[in-house]
């Protein structure tokens, strides 16, 4: 062994797992084979029924990747063993990987021009004219604009895979939590679904999908690449819970478009709206269910550790008036408002030695009137406490809420 590795494997030591992370690498691993169960029904339902059931479309056999399915159910069983069990697990003993956010960034801008050109192509390929949001069926000619959505519909699959990026980001900068179902599932099953789709039905109804879709992305792609630049901008990216509100609402309308098939005369395969609205209804549950954990539970558990508002000018002004000699229980037993209060205190001896200061420096002064003068001088200190308390309590009635010290404004600054 030569000295300059020897000296290598001392500047990068290991890392040792911990319980939390081992438990979360066990999480995953179950995760990963629920979701690679998940794309072989996948890949079962589309081969049984779809491919059975209608031609593909004449226009795509020399296309890359569309001779065939197992390519993509390949590409998605890899994408979901890397991400859930070889990927966390290489990277367990060893530090997340720094220097990543010019890549990350250069990698979302790519992804909002992608899916915005997507996004204008699946509108001009028909769905900003000449598509019926009740029934359209696809056109297999070699009309300039049905060839055109064709090309948006090949280029969004493609799309899928670009997006097993985001999850390798996660991977390499350990942030397993955000790997979540959710995540897998949702970039797993996309490419397997869009394939059966893209092969055999590349126009009509069922586009609006990948429509909607990349305009979602094109939202995301844009948070992404703002939170990427840096903590100067975190508080301009408020509007993340709105993010997902958009992508409930996409699968809601793709569901509604497909039931709404029901109630007129419209030839189009039964087989791929069945897996079209399965496949919203399980991704609107996943993405709900999120919303919830994430924000509706998380805002409810905040407001219960927070409680109600403190006037820490009250309480402070009663810890005054009652004297500082008291113990530390009788301060709020919020810990801001301990902190606070005993600052206040602190202050208010302060003043109160340099007044005493003062006074000792002046008694000299103070002796040499005379005697018949220390009634009216006691008169008026008497005189200008009672004004100096009636001010303070005047002052406390006015002052509004907004101004009275909170544990939100607290820890805000």
């Amino acid at each position: 062994m030569t000295t300059s590795s020897t000296s290598a494997r001392r500047e990068t030591p290991e890392v040792i797992p911990q319980p939390e992370e081992k438990e979360t690498l066990r999480q995953l691993k179950a995760t990963g084979k629920l979701v690679a169960v998940l794309v072989i029904l996948s890949y079962m339902y589309g081969d049984l029924t779809v491919a059975r059931q209608l031609t593909p479309d004449p226009r795509q056999h020399s296309w890359l990747l569309m001779s065939s399915p197992l390519p993509t159910i390949l590409a998605c069983l890899l994408y979901v063993g890397t991400v859930t069990w070889w990927g966390p697990q290489y990277m367990s003993t060893r530090k997340p990987f720094a220097r990543l956010r010019n890549v990350m960034m250069a990698y979302n801008v790519f992804q909002v021009i992608f899916s915005a050109r997507i996004f204008w192509e699946a509108g001009m390929g028909g769905w900003f004219g000449s598509y019926s949001i009740l029934c359209q069926r696809c056109d297999f000619s070699d009309n300039p604009q049905a060839v055109r959505m064709v090309h948006a519909g090949y280029w969004y699959l493609f799309s899928k895979f670009v997006d097993f990026i985001d999850t390798v980001f996660f991977v390499l900068h350990k942030k397993n939590k955000h790997v979540s179902l959710l995540h897998v599932c949702h970039h797993a099953l996309m490419p397997v679904c869009m394939w059966y789709g893209i092969r055999y039905y590349s126009g009509g109804h069922t586009t609006l999908t990948f429509l909607l879709n990349s305009f979602v992305h094109v939202v995301m792609y844009l948070y992404y690449l703002l939170a990427a630049m840096g903590p100067r901008l975190r508080p301009f990216l408020w509007w993340k819970k709105y993010l997902t509100t958009l992508q409930i609402v996409q699968f809601t309308v793709v569901i509604i478009q497909n039931l709404m098939v029901m109630f007129v005369e419209c030839a189009i395969p039964s087989v791929l709206l069945a897996w079209v609205s399965g496949m919203a209804l399980l991704f609107f549950v996943l993405f709900t269910d999120f919303y919830i954990r994430e924000y509706r539970k998380r805002i409810k558990h905040q407001d219960k550790m927070k409680g109600g508002p403190i006037d820490l000018s009250v309480s402070c002004l009663n810890l005054t008036k009652t004297g500082i000699s008291k113990s530390p229980k009788h301060l709020p037993q919020n810990d801001a408002s301990h902190r606070l209060c005993s600052g206040a205190t602190n202050l208010l001896v302060s003043e109160m030695a340099v007044h005493v200061s003062n006074s000792t420096s002046f008694s000299g002064k103070t002796s040499l009137k005379k005697r018949d003068d220390v009634p009216n001088v006691l008169t008026r200190e008497k005189e200008d406490g009672t004004s100096r308390r009636s001010r303070t309590a005047q002052t406390a009635q006015v002052v509004p809420p907004e101004r009275l010290l909170t544990p939100s404004a607290v820890f805000s600054t």
